[in-house]
């Protein structure tokens, strides 16, 4: 099961319930969530002959149906979401990626879930799917998209939440390693030969009717099979599960349309042989649970097929050498003691055309992905070694659609499919939306909205009754970020104990729009920010979840000063070494506005090598103005002069003061001399500020220092406006090693 199952479960266990999204002629829908199906929302491109996207057309010229029966179009819209291109910051031909993460601008962009079918997919043609899948990422995925990364083998160690960090994206996409078997036809072939190197015993017995000799065929001569089918069926359960389980998160987005990228060769079964193989009809109704799926989340499947026009050029090869002579199709496969030719093979009197053996796998396993695709609205992407034409399309499909909502009629919640089908009223339009949906199973609901009241009920008798509440948790839950109560986070790591590192979170909320209670007789007004957060680990487990309140209970000047520069909190987090989304959601209590960010985090192990630098925090006197109800405990005034801000765009008036530490791990008694080294260079490489510093470690008298806290202020004003990288470099003097950094990218306005 993928961590993407895991929310999944979690947010089902208490009951979540979101309001439906009503529609409205838009451009760029809004992104709600939900998880019942009380209407259905149906995502449709129409195009002409040429296979151009048609516009200008009115929920007049659609029609709807349901088995066969008109519906009546509830919401209608057309939908045009722009490719917006990344300005990155690229420093020495490496891309600088921003250390804050915001939800000030809604979401408007495209839901894409790259799946890396490493259980399909041969070692030899790892290359060439990570090629075609950072391709995708690099060139087709806009500023604006949010993807994942999962991997349909589970591994703990590689899946990407949802971000639009390409290179995180890339990261992940970069430990992709094939584990497909070996075809299944070559393992029949060897089975059959090494059963009769290792010893057949026929026996004779007598017929009882006849008194003849019939020979018999106790070690299975009589049907070549696989030695493998177990596992290559348990492995085909297992792909379909992780489609199924990924698009069931998915489906609780709605106003978007989801893309799912199968990168795949196909399900390594014999899903044709429903009598020969044990798993054929378990392995298909698992595919059509995996349509169906799809079919109710509104995703779209697309594959990709590394294999090429190289098809399977390897197999072909060890089919050839395994054939009994040249020209012939295959060894003559005959049942020890009987000579007489083995059933259940390809071809005629016991021939076995190894050759025609593969280029049915190759069909089977291709028709697997057409299967998939298809009948979920999407395409399969075959035979061709270049996709860029296959990625511009599934960019367009996702990017101009229209979007038509009906309420179904009332349906027996038993999980059952209900087809849909779209028509265009005008002629000679081609029309692709998907095939249908499935009724919910379980509870209504009303009886998990009376579940929740009970368990709510419970916890506030507990002493920590105190926790995030349904519409926060919800924030946090959602597949991307929500932008209700919008905010920026900045996350830095430091050393703490053995085990875990210390994460300083800079959270800045917007006060423009917070609401407030009326005034009291003295003037002031309130509110409470229910704030929580807690680390996703790379296995999917949630880490040191933490919740607050924070009172807002402001006097008319704080309360403009709120509203103007917003509010900022520092709280920390404990983590160990690992890589990390850390998600934060915010809620307001007037209005009831919440919002999530999710942050992705590496955090080192800080007493891995000898010398390491800590993460950076930055203030400037500008953002003093901004009101902190929550400080830092661990960074007093005398190490940074004011809290630690997330903001990275400051006035030229303004002087930058930075705060990191250093850390020697170095367990020798001999004095060392650390340069630390701070820059701002310039988007054209130019240094323009360089500050030197040498720090004494174990000098003559003095106790060695394992950790240094480091402060640094820049004056901003004699730089020109744009954008800056500031790195902080230390490395020992008289070593040849690289130094230790730690950077961010900052902009200096006019």
């Amino acid at each position: 099961m993928t961590r993407y199952c895991a929310f999944l479960l979690l947010a089902a266990a208490v009951g979540l319930q979101v309001p439906t999204l009503h529609g409205q002629q838009t451009q760029t829908p809004e992104v709600t969530f939900q998880v019942e199906v009380n209407y259905v929302d149906v995502d449709v491109v129409v195009t002409d002959d040429q296979g151009n996207f048609v516009t200008g057309l009115t929920r007049d010229d659609f029609e709807v149906f349901e088995n066969g029966r008109p519906q009546k179009i509830d919401t209608f819209s057309q939908v045009g979401i722009p490719v917006e291109k990344s300005i990155d910051f690229v420093h020495e031909g490496r891309l600088v990626v921003a250390d804050t993460q915001t939800n000030r601008r809604p979401f408007d962009g495209r839901v894409y879930v790259i799946v890396l079918d490493d259980l399909d997919v041969s070692a030899m043609r790892s290359t060439p799917l990570k090629d075609a899948a950072r391709k995708f990422v690099r060139e087709f995925m806009g500023a604006n998209d949010l993807a994942a990364v999962v991997y349909t083998s589970g591994r703990k160690d590689t899946a990407q939440e949802f971000t639009s960090n390409r290179e995180l994206l890339v990261a992940a996409i970069d430990k992709f390693i094939g584990q497909r078997m070996r075809s299944l036809s070559l393992e029949r072939l060897d089975s059959y030969y090494q059963t009769i190197a290792f010893g057949y015993t026929s026996q004779t017995t007598p017929d009882p009717g006849t008194g003849s000799i019939n020979q018999q065929d106790p070690a299975g001569y009589g049907r070549v099979s696989d030695p493998t089918e177990l596992e290559r069926g348990t492995r085909a359960l297992t792909v379909l599960d992780t489609l199924k389980n990924t698009a069931e998160f998915l489906g609780s987005v709605r106003g978007r349309r989801k893309a799912l990228l199968f990168f795949s060769e196909g399900l390594d079964y014999p899903i044709r042989d429903v009598f020969g193989a044990l798993d054929a009809t378990t392995v298909i109704r698992a595919s059509q649970d995996a349509i169906s799926m799809a079919a109710r989340a509104n995703v779209n499947f697309y594959a990709v097929d590394p294999r090429g026009l190289a098809g399977m050029t390897t197999d072909f090869m060890e089919g050839a050498g395994l054939a009994s002579g040249a020209g012939t199709p295959g060894p003559i496969l005959l049942v020890p003691g009987r000579n007489t030719p083995a059933n259940g093979i390809t071809g005629a009197s016991g021939t076995f055309d190894v050759q025609d053996e593969l280029r049915q796998e190759f069909r089977t396993s291709q028709d697997t992905l057409r299967e998939l695709t298809e009948e979920t609205g999407g395409f399969a992407t075959l035979d061709t070694n270049n996709v860029a034409p296959a990625f511009e399309r599934i960019v367009d499909a996702n990017s101009r659609y229209y979007v038509l909502g009906y309420y179904p009629p009332t349906h027996p919640r038993d999980g059952r499919f209900y087809k849909i089908e779209v028509r265009v009223k005008r002629p000679n339009l081609r029309v692709e939306a998907r095939k249908g949906y499935a009724a919910p199973r379980g509870r209504t609901p009303e009886e998990r909205k009376r579940d929740e009241e009970a368990r709510a009920a419970r916890d506030a008798r507990r002493p920590d009754g105190k926790r995030a509440s349904t519409p926060l948790l919800t924030a946090l839950l959602s597949p991307i970020p929500q932008s209700g109560l919008t905010f920026t986070v900045q996350a830095a790591p430091f050393k703490n104990t053995a085990n875990e590192a210390s994460i300083a979170l800079a959270i800045e909320l917007d006060g423009s729009r917070l609401p407030y209670t009326e005034p009291n007789a003295k003037g002031m007004v309130s509110n409470k920010i229910e704030l929580s957060f807690f680390g996703l680990s790379a296995q999917g487990k949630a880490i040191a979840p933490a919740w607050t309140e924070l009172d807002l209970t402001l006097r008319p000047e704080t309360r403009d000063r709120v509203t103007a520069h917003g509010v900022r909190a520092n709280p920390r987090i404990s983590l160990a070494p690992g890589r990390y989304q850390i998600k934060i959601g915010a809620r307001e209590s007037v209005s009831g506005q919440a919002g999530s960010v999710f942050y992705d985090l590496e955090v080192p192990d800080f007493r891995k090598e000898k010398l390491m630098v800590g993460g950076l925090l930055m203030t400037t006197p500008s953002v003093q103005q901004t009101p902190s109800i929550q400080p830092d405990p661990n960074v007093s005034n005398k190490l940074l002069p004011a809290p630690a801000t997330s903001r990275r765009e400051f006035p030229r008036s303004d002087v930058l003061a930075l705060y990191t530490e250093i850390y020697d791990n170095d367990s020798s008694r001999q004095a060392r001399h650390i340069e630390v080294t701070v820059r701002l260079v310039s988007e054209s490489g130019t240094n323009v500020i360089v500050s030197r510093d040498e720090l004494e470690n174990g000098a003559a008298g003095e106790k060695p220092w394992e950790i240094y806290g480091y402060a640094k202020r820049i004056p901003l004003k004699e730089l020109a406006p744009g954008r800056y990288l500031l790195r902080v470099e230390a490395a020992v003097r008289g070593r040849n090693e690289p130094p230790a950094t730690r950077e961010a990218v900052v902009t200096v306005l006019q």
